[in-house]
């Protein structure tokens, strides 16, 4: 999910001391020492030349997006300029002692495990040496001192004095350094003039901007300040995306791509707080943010904001627009979510408020998550007798007011026995859960379909038989990189084997990241993903229940694959039609008995023996199991097609990419789309759970092997 959380305010680190010398005169010392590894500019402008074209003068350049990164227009407004495929993105520019960060790289919650405090601090040295920062207030910023806090205690641990004003010109004679963050207010001619003066007499000027995301950027304002001064450079009304190198999503790009003609990359003590997974550490709980966050507080006074790990609260009303409705089955309404949440959050600070718990963490997880939140279990006293022996993370579930989160973490099923008893229940948030009567959505014939990240299907022997595919690309599409032959010009990307009750689909066809709501530029909502893939579980299985999906095998954390939490669009859709979606971390005939089917994408670890032996007997009892594959990495693919072998069924995930240059989405050769189907399976209508299916064309399985049954001819 693509999430923002705007950043809070968290306390003062103990700070790091320096062991390099400061001024000028450091320079060529900075220039010679061991670099950062990397720095994270979360929601990022970049840097453009003075008459607003790309910035191409490197002498300007410190700091370039890794070449996956490209811009685009977050907020709408047309006033972007865009860098082509080719030019590397400025991230940093530097004027003489004027230096411009896209970025507040530096701000209470950066990651300060990377190099982003170190960098900054190492500009300081090299543009002032020592002495006063003023830092400005007086322009409605919303990066003021108080989301610095544990920078400034760093930055004067290392030798200044920075300063808070609100009348920044009156500060500057006095000051030998001053710091701009994206000034909701314009500066005055007056201001400028000051301005102009200080950089001219020595002083050093940093300008921190910040992306065009909701237009809480202030672009306009220090272009100003950038004309007056007549830098080379201007800040672009932005934002930088990087699919490739971030820290989670692809508005926090992460980058090595440094200029080391600047002397700004020394690697030095910083602020960086290592913590053990393996370890527990006993903490003060300062603030409660809502039901699912909190800030501690560390014997060292460290403090730290911890995202409850493995659960998920309702979002206050304040922050609906990160809210998800299709996240809460049986669930519709906004603002019954909202209540719901502020719910949450007095049950959390009743039971967290002021309270001494030991944090701990999950080794299945990082520490950390891509806001640099930490990742932790909390154990409480609840009942007053001195013993923290309550799971707060378990104890939010069994009353009601959070779901289980689907990720990764080892006690992912026990979690989920906890929120399945409280919507039985209908304690708190399930109140008002009815899942029976949902909204039906996207219910409607199939026309097209689309395959993100596309891989053709094949048989352990060669090309698939045309007759077992129900989906192939049209025949404007090509394939990449493919090692099978592929009869009659025919890209199958759909494979059958109704024997082994097993499908092999070359995509992961509810990958919820194609969700207009989610950011994708073009509408989904009117191909048939959803219906097609029901009605492909619903012709392989022969059992009633839930449709499963596996997320016990590193799926969650990467971006070729899906768990349940990636999935929840087609969770809504599967309400609609009376069907329950759940994730399952752990393949064992229990957890599966309550499902028909078991959705599988590509594993990044493999299955082992007892799990595909848990495979096999559901299959046995009428179980489906349909493998969404895709071009991903060949590990994955192999451990993807070890579970068809499993089962007994020779289909195959084909390595390379299927691309189409004409039928696509969005005009991404990377996402093709297709009508060209088989009538003859009977996928392709509104799904109303008695479909009567063909029986199946077969498909030979493998010579002894007889894990499966026979394909289903009806809806029972």
């Amino acid at each position: 999910m693509r999430r923002r959380s705007f950043l809070r305010t968290v306390g003062v680190a103990t700070a790091a001391t320096s062991v390099l010398g400061t001024g000028h005169a450091t320079r060529r010392a900075l220039a010679a020492a061991d670099r950062i590894p990397a720095i994270e500019f979360d929601s990022t402008a970049s840097l453009l030349a003075p008459d607003r074209t790309p910035l191409t003068d490197d002498s300007h350049v410190a700091v370039w997006a890794e070449a996956s990164a490209f811009n685009v227009d977050e907020d709408g407004d047309g006033d972007a300029v865009s860098y082509p495929d080719s030019t590397p993105i400025p991230l940093v520019a530097v004027d003489d002692a004027v230096v411009g960060f896209g970025a507040p790289i530096a701000q209470n919650d950066a990651n300060f495990v990377r190099g982003n405090e170190e960098f900054v601090l190492n500009v300081l040295d090299a543009e002032a040496g020592s002495g006063t920062v003023a830092f400005d207030t007086g322009h409605d910023q919303f990066y003021d001192p108080s989301r610095f806090e544990q920078f400034i205690g760093y930055t004067e641990a290392n030798g200044y004095d920075v300063v808070g004003t609100d009348d920044l010109a009156a500060e500057l004679p006095d000051a030998s350094a001053a710091i701009v963050t994206s000034p909701a207010s314009a500066f005055s001619q007056s201001e400028r003039s000051a301005l102009q003066a200080f950089v001219a007499d020595g002083g050093a000027l940093l300008l921190f901007d910040q992306s065009d995301f909701r237009n809480f950027d202030a672009t306009a304002n220090l272009n100003a300040i950038a004309d007056a001064l007549d830098l080379a450079f201007r800040f672009n009304d932005d934002q930088v995306l990087d699919p490739d190198n971030n820290v989670g999503p692809d508005f926090i790009p992460l980058t090595s791509n440094f200029n080391t003609a600047f002397p700004y990359f020394a690697d030095r003590p910083g602020l960086g707080f290592e913590l053990d997974a393996e370890e527990t550490y006993t903490v003060d709980v300062v603030s409660v943010t809502d039901g699912d966050t909190v800030d501690v507080q560390f014997d060292n006074g460290r403090e730290e904001t911890v995202r409850v790990l493995g659960i998920d609260t309702p979002e206050t009303p304040q922050n609906r627009f990160a809210e998800r409705a299709e996240e809460w089955e049986g669930i519709e309404s906004y603002d019954y979510l909202g209540e719901a949440g502020l719910s949450a959050t007095e049950f959390a600070q009743g039971e967290l408020e002021d309270a001494t718990i030991d944090l701990g963490f999950d080794t299945n997880e990082p520490v950390r998550d891509a806001f640099n939140r930490l990742l932790g279990y909390i154990s409480y006293d609840a009942d007053g007798t001195g013993e923290r022996d309550t799971l707060y993370n378990r104890r939010a579930v069994e009353a009601g007011h959070a779901r289980l989160y689907d990720s990764s973490f080892a006690m992912h099923d026990d979690f989920f026995d906890a929120e399945l008893a409280a919507r039985e229940a209908g304690r708190n948030v399930w109140t008002a859960s009815d899942p029976e009567n949902s909204t039906t959505i996207r219910n409607d014939p199939v026309d097209s379909l689309f395959f993100p990240n596309a891989a053709a299907v094949r048989t352990s022997a060669g090309a698939l038989d045309p007759r077992r595919a129900p989906v192939s690309a049209e025949s404007s599409a090509t394939v990449e990189g493919g090692s099978a032959a592929h009869e009659s010009d025919e890209i199958p990307l759909v494979g059958i084997d109704g024997h082994a009750r097993v499908a092999m689909v070359g995509a992961p066809l509810v990958d919820e990241s194609y969700e207009e709501a989610e950011g994708y530029p073009v509408s989904t909502a009117d191909y048939g993903n959803f219906v097609f893939l029901t009605h492909l579980v619903d012709r392989l299985s022969d059992r009633e229940g839930d449709v499963l999906i596996d997320g016990g095998h590193g799926q969650f954390g990467v971006g070729y694959a899906l768990s349940a939490e990636d999935a929840a669009y087609y969770q809504r859709y599967l309400e609609g039609v009376g069907v329950g979606f759940e994730g399952v971390n752990t393949i064992t005939r229990e957890n599966l008995d309550r499902g028909r089917a078991l959705l599988v994408t590509a594993p990044v670890s493999a299955f082992s023996d007892a799990e595909l032996e848990a495979l096999r007997a559901f299959v046995a009892d009428g179980g489906a199991v349909v493998l969404l594959g895709g071009d991903v990495p060949p590990a994955a693919r192999d451990n993807l097609d070890a579970v068809a072998d499993a089962l007994c069924s020779d289909l195959r995930l084909d390595s390379g990419r299927v691309v189409d240059t004409e039928s696509n989405l969005d005009d991404d050769p990377d996402v093709p789309v297709t009508g060209n189907v088989d009538d003859w399976f009977r996928l392709f209508g509104s799904y109303d759970g008695e479909t009567t299916y063909k029986r199946t064309r077969g498909g030979p399985g493998r010579p002894g092997c007889s894990a499966g049954g026979k394909g289903k001819n009806t809806k029972n």
